[in-house]
Formats: structure tokens, sequence, C-alpha cells
């Protein structure tokens, strides 16, 4: 092993390098108060960890820690997804809906997540990460099943109220974990792996709705029916996996030797973030409202999900509808629809990385939309242009795909655990109302191609990338100023308050990403 604990006149800190390796900074040792609740009994800043160390450790937590937060993202898109396959299956023949009513158990469910998500973080902040996941992940399941006996519309709205109350800890919870355990670099990857196994729901879900749609009328139940409990199963065992295999803390890793927790705790030094605080701050509660970077990522949010909740409740009805295409081959097609998302998002992540410009990657993206969207409006669905449609709709996935972009943005930009656990809430809730509105903007008298919803779509387009663009020249003056008092200081940034439960703002070591 390559790690010294025994030379304690030196501090190692592992800092952001350009190529996204880890870089060593050593000045001269310094007791530092550590405030971080979970950090605390593991820190030690005189630890120095070498590359071939730090590899070690990252392949421990890629194997034992990355897996199960990818498979509890496929079951809850999964369950969050279900009704939008049974749509075209019978479910909206069989409860008898009328006008808004589908459009409205989209709007339901993240009502659900609105009132759940300022609760659920929190709960984050004060209780074990890993039972607050678990724990709801159980009982939405069996909400799950429930909405498979569901025959009229009043209670498939309340259950979709109930399932967006305890699906609000879902995007929070595995947002905390990655922020504990990977570095600043390794966090756009990470979180680009797990919100992309979206697509591993989206392609299960169509399989599993093209398999059952073939069972109608076999059987006593409907092939949605089947198939909605099939993916309770599903969620039920994913859920004993989670609250099995994730830790709820450093000192709870199963996996980790106690020499290994000490270096699990430093590698996330540079982040600048801490891990976990159960103490609630008034002064950063106060600063949680009044930073403009909160409004700002709420914003960005916001509009982002105005257009993708609308798109991903019509998805398949427009295919079905809009593009001409029948209900078997509306399901075949979303497959690959599914897997480009997926390349979109690691191309992002890549782009993001490569070029330390994430903010710039949406805005292109956001750019090709506004192109797919035109072509929608001004080209009419016929047998020669139906599939030019298709891939032009196929090309607009880059604003969804802009999602783990925007996730990486808020994980990497906001410090002090009570802030986090409040500018998380407001992120959520944001996310929440976007979603719900979005449905909303599809409305029945404008099907089956929503001309107005598009139109709609684009001023959404150009009101989101005027927000980004005040994000960045706000994050880099922030940044600026910061390098400016350390050079005139003659100071090196050595991240030494990195355990202090300090904001972004607090922490003048803090370095922002755009």
């Amino acid at each position: 092993m390559s790690t010294n604990i025994d030379n304690k006149a030196d501090i190692a800190h592992l800092e952001r390098g350009d190529s996204g390796n880890l870089e060593y900074n050593k000045t001269e040792h310094a007791q530092v108060q550590v405030e971080d609740a979970v950090a605390a009994e593991f820190v030690d800043p005189t630890v120095t960890i070498s590359p071939e160390e730090n590899l070690r450790l990252r392949k421990i937590i890629y194997k034992k820690l990355l897996p199960i937060m990818c498979i509890a993202y496929v079951t809850q898109s999964l369950d969050k997804g279900t009704l939008g396959t049974s749509s075209i299956m019978g479910w909206i023949q069989d409860v008898n809906a009328q006008g808004q009513d589908y459009a409205l158990t989209s709007t339901m469910l993240w009502i659900g997540i609105i009132v759940g998500e300022p609760l659920v973080n929190q709960c984050i902040r004060k209780y074990p990460v890993a039972k607050v996941l678990g724990g709801s992940m159980v009982v939405w399941s069996l909400l799950v099943v429930g909405l498979a006996f569901a025959l009229s519309i009043p209670p498939v709205l309340a259950i979709r109220f109930l399932l967006g109350f305890f699906e609000s800890s879902f995007s929070p919870c595995l947002m905390a974990i990655t922020v504990q355990w990977f570095t600043v670099d390794e966090q756009t990857y990470i979180t680009t792996i797990w919100t992309a196994m979206f697509a591993v729901a989206g392609v299960t879900a169509n399989l599993l709705g093209y398999g059952f749609y073939h069972v109608l009328g076999a059987n006593p139940l409907r092939g949605w029916q089947i198939m909605t409990v099939v993916i309770a199963i599903i969620s039920l065992a994913a859920s004993a996996i989670c609250l099995w295999g994730i830790p709820d803390t450093v000192a709870q890793a199963r996996f980790a030797s106690p020499s290994d927790k000490i270096l699990f705790v430093e590698r996330v030094r540079a982040n600048d973030q801490g891990i976990k605080q159960k103490v609630f701050k008034k002064d950063q509660a106060r600063e949680s409202w009044t930073d403009p970077l909160t409004w700002s990522l709420c914003i960005m949010i916001f509009l982002q999900t105005l257009v993708v909740g609308g798109f991903n409740t019509f998805n398949s009805i427009l295919i079905n509808g809009a593009f001409g295409f029948d209900v078997k081959t509306s399901l075949l097609v979303s497959i690959p629809l599914s897997i480009f998302q997926v390349c979109l998002y690691f191309l992002a992540a890549f782009l993001g990385n490569r070029y330390k410009n994430t903010i710039y990657v949406m805005i292109g993206y956001t750019c090709t939309n506004i192109i797919g969207t035109v072509v929608l409006l001004t080209v009419a669905p016929t047998e020669s242009t139906r599939i030019g449609l298709l891939i032009a709709f196929y090309v607009m996935q880059c604003f969804q795909s802009c999602h783990p972009s925007m996730y990486v943005m808020l994980s990497r930009n906001v410090a002090g655990q009570t802030k986090k656990s409040i500018v998380y809430a407001a992120f959520f809730v944001a996310w929440a109302v976007g979603n719900a509105i979005g449905p909303q903007i599809f409305q029945a008298a404008w099907k089956p191609r929503y001309y107005n919803s598009l139109y709609i779509h684009l001023g959404i387009y150009g009101l989101f990338i005027a927000n980004l663009v005040w994000m960045r020249v706000m994050l880099t003056r922030r940044n600026a100023k910061r390098e400016k008092d350390l050079l005139d200081q003659g100071l090196e940034n050595n991240h030494s308050k990195a355990f202090d439960d300090m904001t972004d703002l607090q922490n003048q070591d803090f370095r922002y990403s755009v």
C-alpha cells in the first residue's frame, strides 16, 4: 500500500487537475476543527493518497456502490413511467379516462413530489440516507400494485399523488450518496451513469408492454395490469438490494476496512462539501434563499422540465397519433429512443469534462431542440415524411439529455449541509413543478400535432439559454475574485476547511464549476 500516515509534517489534499486525475498539494500541517458529523471520525489531513491507491479505492466503490445506485434508478423510472406504456395498451379505455384525465395523472405524481421534497431533504440531512431511500422504495412498490387494480380515475389520482410523495426521496438520496463518495471530477460521469439507467427502464417497459399487449384478452387481467404487477415485484426486489447494499455512512460501509474509510473521506476533501452534518444552521438557511445561484438553479430545472415533463408523458401518444405509427410500432420505435438518449447523456458528460464547459454543452443541446421543433412545426406527417419526423423527434431528445448535466451543476456548486438540504429541496420542487405543469401544455384540444405546445416550447428554450448565460457569468466572476484574492495574499488553495460545514459562499477555498 502506498498510503503514508506517518508523516505528520504534511497535509495532503486531493485537488482537481485539468486532466481529471488527482493531484496533490502538500502544505505545512495545521490543526483544523472538523464539524462534519460523519467525517470527523475519519479525517486525517496527514494522509497522502497516491494515484495508484486512489484507483484502487475508486474501483471498490464503482463495484460495490454504483451498480446498486443504478438498480435504484431503473426501479424508480419503471414505477414512474408505468402509465406512459399502459396508456396505449387499453388503460385509457379501461379506466374511462376523459379529456385531461391522463395528463392529470402525471400532474398528481409531481404534486406529490412537490409536497414531499421539503420533508425528505431534511430527513436526508438528519437520518441515514440508505434507509430513507430503501424505505421509500418499499412503499412505492406497494403503491404500484394498487395502481394495477385501480380501474377508475379518482383512486388512480390518489395513488399517483402518494407515489410521487414517496418517490420524492429518490433523486436527493442519490445526489447525497454521489457527493459523499465521489470526487468532483468523478461526479459528472457517475451522475450520468445512474441517470442514464432511465433508458434501461424505458427499454424494459416497452418490451414488457409489447409482450403483455399480445396477451390482451387471454387472461382475467388486462395486459397492462399484468405488466404493472411485474414491475411492482421488480421494484420490491430492488428495494431489498438497496437496503442491504448501500451503506448509511462511511462508518457503516461493510466493504471498507478501517484504514480505507479514512482514505474514502480524504479523497473527497477537494470537493469542499463535507459529507454529513445533522445540525441545522440558521445562517446557512438564510444564505440559501438570498444566494442568486439558488434561484438560477431552480429556474434552470423548472424551464427544462416544462418541456421534458410534457414529452415524457406524451412520447408514445405523439409517435402513435401525430406521426401516424400503429400501437405495436410505436412501442418498438420507443426502444431505440431511450438508447439514443443514453448516447446523448454520455456525449454531454464527455464534452463537459473535456472542455470544462457544462453550460456551453447545455446551450448547444438546446439549440438542437429548437431546430427539431421547427421541423415538427413545418413538415406535415405523410407516409413519406413520418420517418423524417421521427428522426427530428429523436434529435429533440437533446434537451432531455441536459438532465444529468443540471444535476452536476447542483451537486458541484452548493456546499454547507443545511444550505444543501434547502437548495436541493428548492431545486427538486422546481423540478417537480415543471414536470407537473409540462403535461398541461399538451391540451387535448390541440392534438394530434400540438402546434401550440411546440410554439410554447420555443419560448421556453430562449429563456433557458438566457438563464444559463447569466449563471455562467455569475460563477466565473466568483471564481476569478477568489483566485485574485489568493494571489494578492500570496496563498495557495489547500482545502483546509473542507469538513468545516461551510457554505460555498463562506469557504473561499471553494471553486464553482461552469
